[in-house]
């Protein structure tokens, strides 16, 4: 039986201090990202916007040392999308500023960030004490094969709790399933979204809170 502890963390959201912290205060933990750790947002008041390749070379870090895995998510897809285009041709703002601070780089560090999300898995499967645990950014299809589906695994179906919660559908009663993406944070038998990125532009600040932003 798996006895490794894991720290699931929501989406930070360019948030290095708050990453900082989670690591602090859970010494030992193998910790699973899922996803949007890059581009800050306008309404973040209590965390300092930092350059995206100092989230990402710091996450690339703890996945190399065997200390974490990390699941894409649509932000950093849109990095790998936009990379060719002309600056002029990119629609965000924030992927804009992205990929500004990757051509800053030397031509081999460039090339160690691009390989690192090129290569890095859109689900997540494992167990510990004999339970499972199954990871996505937006939902879980670990066999998709078209673009199209490809894209549901990043951007999710909507807002479930809006809907007839389709985001159900699709899961098993035998292990816990895990999401970001969504903004707000939900439970729902054996659903999580972790990930409360629009309390924030609300006034509602929840770093560090477990229900909202990490689940062990």
């Amino acid at each position: 039986m798996n006895t490794t502890k894991y720290c699931i963390i929501g989406d930070l959201h360019g948030r290095v201090d708050i990453l900082d912290r989670i690591i602090s205060k859970s010494p030992g933990y193998h910790y699973v990202f899922l996803g949007d750790t890059i581009h800050h947002k306008p309404f973040f008041r209590r965390a300092k916007k930092t350059s995206p390749m100092r989230m990402i070379n710091r996450i690339r870090r703890l996945v190399e040392r065997g200390e974490a895995s990390f699941i894409i998510g649509n932000n950093e897809n849109y990095v790998l999308k936009n990379f060719i285009l002309p600056e002029q041709e990119v629609i965000q703002k924030e992927v804009r500023y992205t990929l500004s601070c990757l051509k800053e780089l030397s031509i081999n560090q460039r090339l160690e960030v691009l390989h690192f999300l090129a290569n890095s898995p859109l689900t997540l499967e494992f167990e510990s004490e004999g339970r499972i645990y199954r990871c996505a950014h937006g939902y879980y299809d670990p066999h998709y094969k078209t673009t199209e589906e490809r894209d549901k695994v990043l951007t999710g179906i909507g807002y479930p709790w809006f809907k007839n919660d389709d985001l159900s559908d699709h899961i098993k009663p035998d292990a816990l399933y895990f999401f970001g993406h969504y903004g707000y944070p939900y439970i729902r038998k054996n659903l999580y979204i972790i990930d409360a990125t629009n309390f924030e532009g609300v006034g509602v600040y929840y770093t560090d809170r477990e229900e909202f932003l990490i689940y062990y």
